[in-house]
């Protein structure tokens, strides 16, 4: 009799995991791809529906911008294809069509990846010089129901408070001698229009231009470290959001425009304000920094690297917040030595104890 149970059991068994093989045979076919990676590299998923990069206990899952699965779904999907993701992996995180996003790897680095159009075809790039894998899917069946279907909100898709795929045009407030750039390569000096998908992640970073010629590139200027998340959504799901976010006033600063997370450093913008745009304010993004010299500030000077090439003389400077910034102290021309100073907000305790001044911190050089 144990022996028939046992044989029942095993046959169930295998029906049950035909059923299940046949459910997601669509969404997680057999891989198409898998490299084991040490550095920048790309990968064509044009007509692709799925991919995953893993890093130690962190993946990032990739999908078209059409797919109307929940987040939940496609990350099974993944684990479907990759036994490894279910084996080892900690935290997912998906994005959605185009733009960029980090592996949400607990452990370490994590790696930038990227998603664009380039000449007609879809490209996934990964930044950085990290190891992980990189695997993918081809394209699901095509269902007839699939374009009736809205696309559930999640990392990098459109929300319910719009058209999928809907667009808005948001100006980028950058503050003096500072720039915003985009992981998409692009750069604002502060004044330009952005056009932005309304539910879509975009992520930057604030840096400094180099003084002499106004310009942040890979030669000019600094980039903080510190990474940002900007997405945009209507009226309605902004009072939502704003409304919970002011239940926690020392984690949230709302603004009619915008609220910002200073804590997972996202920020979500009003797309329907009077006057929308991204708000790069000081304490929040940047931080102006003024230095000084314990004896005498009199022709003693202080230049940054990449940014302040000329050294200046009683120097206050806008720098990203949190941020390592590599100074020099000088006096007259003479070289006195070099620190690297993390920038961050004045605690109120220092030079400028005004609550006005919390903005401003100062570095005193030994010298």
């Amino acid at each position: 009799m144990k022996k028939l149970l046992g044989i029942i059991l095993a046959i169930t068994m295998i029906i049950s995991v035909v059923l299940s093989a046949a459910v997601y045979a669509d969404e997680a076919p057999a891989i198409t791809y898998t490299d084991h990676l040490t550095g920048n590299s790309e990968y064509d998923v044009t007509g692709a529906s799925i991919a995953w990069v893993k890093q130690a206990t962190g993946a990032l899952v990739w999908v078209a911008a059409d797919d109307a699965r929940t987040d939940d779904e496609i990350i099974d999907a993944a684990k479907a294809a990759d036994p490894s993701l279910a084996n080892s992996v900690r935290n997912f995180a998906v994005l959605r069509g185009l733009g960029s996003a980090q592996t949400p790897n607990g452990n370490g680095s994590k790696a930038l990846v990227t998603v664009a159009e380039a000449e007609g075809a879809t490209i996934l790039s990964i930044s950085g010089n990290y190891s992980h894998f990189v695997s993918g899917t081809p394209v699901a069946a095509a269902d007839d129901t699939t374009a009736e279907t809205e696309v559930p909100a999640g990392n990098g898709a459109a929300t319910g408070s719009g058209a999928q795929g809907e667009t808005v045009s948001i100006r980028i407030d950058v503050p003096l001698k500072m720039a915003v750039a985009f992981a998409d390569g692009t750069v604002y000096y502060g004044g330009e229009m952005k056009d932005v998908v309304v539910g879509q992640e975009y992520m930057f970073r604030m840096c400094s231009v180099n003084w002499d010629n106004g310009i942040y590139d890979e030669d000019n200027g600094l980039a903080g470290t510190v990474v940002y998340r900007m997405t945009a959504v209507h009226q309605n799901e902004f009072k939502a959001l704003a409304a919970q976010a002011l239940q926690d006033p020392d984690r949230y600063t709302v603004k009619g425009i915008d609220i910002i997370d200073n804590v997972e450093k996202t920020i979500i913008v009003n797309c329907d304000a009077a006057d929308t745009h991204l708000e790069t304010d000081v304490n929040n993004f940047f931080v102006a920094y003024r230095f000084h010299f314990t004896s005498s500030d009199y022709n003693r000077k202080t230049g940054i690297e990449k940014v302040v090439n000329t050294p200046v003389e009683s120097l206050s400077v806008n720098l990203p917040a949190g941020t390592t910034v590599t100074c020099s102290a000088y006096y007259g021309e003479e070289l006195l030595g070099t620190d690297y100073v993390f920038i961050t907000t004045n605690s109120g305790e220092g030079i400028y104890e005004s609550v006005y001044l919390t903005s401003v911190n100062d570095y005193t050089w030994a010298y």
